[in-house]
This record gives C-alpha cells, sequence and structure tokens, in this order.
C-alpha cells in the first residue's frame, strides 16, 4: 500500500520518504511567482515576502505529481488537506479517474491540516505495515479524524478577511478587534469560525484550553503548538498548556508557507488529536 499526503503534514518530500510516505508539496504563490513549499521556498523567505506587504496564495499539489504518486499497482490511500481550506482534495478527486488503478486509490478528505494531519499521515504508514486493507486503514483514520481540534491565534485578523478564510459572521469582527481574537477551524474544517476574543495573550491561550477541555482532550491526546516565527509567545502557549493537560503528549513545530498563507506571520495554532489508538506514534 502506498500512503500519501499533501505537504500540510509539515514534512518535505525527502522526510516524508523517510517515513515511508510520498508527500505532495502544496503549492504558494506570490505575484506571479510560484514555488513548492519546502522544496523551493524556506518559511524563512516566505514570510519575508509576506511581511513585506504581499498577499499570497496557496494552491494543490501539482497535478503531474499527484499523478505519479497514484501511478502504482499497489492500493494508494491519499490523505488530503481539509477541503474548504484548501482545493487540493477536490483535485485529487477529479485526477484520481486517470490514476493507472483508480478503482485502487482512496482518497480521503482529512478535514484537518498540520500537527492532526501529520498525525493521521504516520498512523497510516504504520497501519499499512501492518497489512491492513485500504477499507480498513481509512475506518481507522476517520475515527481519528473524528478527535481532531484546531484553534488559530493570528496576529493579523485582517489578513484572514483579505484572505477569504473566515466565515461571513466572524469576518464582522475584522475591523473591531482589538485585542487577541481566537479562531476555531469549523467541525466541517471548511472556514475559520470565532471562537472568542481576549484582551491577553495569557487569556487566549486559555480560552482555547477551556474550550479543548469542553471537547474531551486529556489523557492519551496529543497537542501540538505551531508558530510562523513566533518562537516566544509558541513556546509560552506550549508550557500553559502542559500545566493544564497532563495527561497529554507535546510538540512544537514551525509552519510551512502553504499554512502561513492561511494564518499570516507570526500566527499560533494550537491543535490536538486523540493518539490513544497508537501512544508511541512517533510525531516529531
Amino acid at each position: 500500500m502506498r500512503i500519501v499526503a499533501d505537504s500540510s503534514v509539515m514534512f518535505s518530500v525527502e522526510e516524508g520518504a523517510r517515513r515511508g510516505m510520498a508527500v505532495l508539496p502544496l503549492t504558494v504563490s506570490i505575484d506571479g511567482a510560484t514555488w513548492l513549499e519546502y522544496e523551493d521556498i524556506s518559511s524563512e523567505e516566505f514570510l519575508a515576502l509576506v511581511r513585506a506587504g504581499a498577499l499570497p496564495q496557496s494552491a494543490s499539489p501539482p497535478p503531474a505529481l499527484t499523478l505519479a504518486a497514484y501511478d502504482t499497482d499497489e492500493e494508494v490511500v491519499h490523505l488530503a488537506m481539509a477541503d474548504g481550506l484548501s482545493g487540493a482534495y477536490e483535485m485529487a478527486c477529479g485526477l484520481r479517474d486517470q490514476a493507472r488503478h483508480p478503482e485502487r486509490v482512496h482518497v480521503l478528505n482529512t478535514r484537518t491540516l498540520c500537527v492532526p494531519h501529520r498525525a493521521l499521515a504516520c498512523y497510516a504508514v504504520k497501519l499499512a505495515a501492518q497489512g491492513l486493507g485500504a477499507a480498513e486503514v481509512v475506518g481507522r483514520l476517520e475515527a481519528m479524524m473524528g478527535t481532531a481540534r484546531s484553534c488559530l491565534i493570528p496576529e493579523d485578523f485582517d489578513y484572514l478577511r483579505r484572505g477569504g478564510r473566515l466565515t461571513p459572521l466572524a469576518a464582522k469582527f475584522a475591523h473591531l478587534v482589538k485585542a487577541f481574537p481566537v479562531m476555531e477551524q469549523t467541525d466541517d474544517g471548511r472556514r475559520l469560525g470565532k471562537l472568542a476574543i481576549a484582551r491577553s495573550f495569557k487569556k487566549a491561550i486559555a480560552a482555547v484550553a477551556a474550550d479543548f477541555e469542553g471537547r474531551g482532550v486529556g489523557e492519551g491526546y496529543y497537542a501540538g503548538v505551531s508558530h510562523a516565527d513566533n518562537p516566544c509567545q509558541a513556546a509560552e502557549a506550549l508550557a500553559y498548556l502542559e500545566e493544564r493537560f497532563p495527561g497529554c503528549r507535546f510538540g512544537l513545530f514551525e509552519l510551512g508557507p502553504a499554512f502561513i498563507t492561511q494564518g499570516g506571520p507570526s500566527c499560533i495554532a494550537i491543535q490536538a488529536v486523540d493518539l490513544a489508538a497508537c501512544p508511541d506514534l512517533d510525531l516529531s
């Protein structure tokens, strides 16, 4: 079985290969120039352009790369980035019909990205190594998908509005925000909605923690804090969550260009996913 994942798992092509998966780089573009994330441009280089005033766009992996991943006699399980936040899932579904064996290609809308997406991809590799069939692998992944939770603390709320990644209600708050907005990924994974407006960064983290507690995050979960060149606040968030959720495992990550396109420079993403089914899964 071949496990395929979009690069929102925060692995480069080489890193994914070492993990036993084929990573399809998402593309990012600014003013007509287009790059494969993690391959052609680093997060640091991309952030420099964004902070200079550019409004970037992200797009699906190039069709040729996707079709190359599908060019096999093996079964393929493709874990696509959340539909709605990206067109990668819809694109993959269309390309599946051009595969060597379309009936053996299973495209999954993970409804997530970044840390939970990485967990799903690593879990899929582990399940495939156990000799499970594609249908059972997908079933177990779907169970894990239902536990994922994602929140975002942007530095520039208006960046999200201009990028069109908010629900209509959340977009109305853009010009009113003078504090720390906390966004949540909607349950269908397609948009970002307003979770809370906090008067300090610590209170913003507390709002995320309260949301996690209300959704059952605790023993057996993995919580990841990811950032776009904002290590100090990311470390502060991680320390708070480690104290609040002693039964969880934790990780600190740097966001790639495609997610920076979603959340903007200096944003902090806080996510959780239940790893009780695979407590030894390595996400580092």
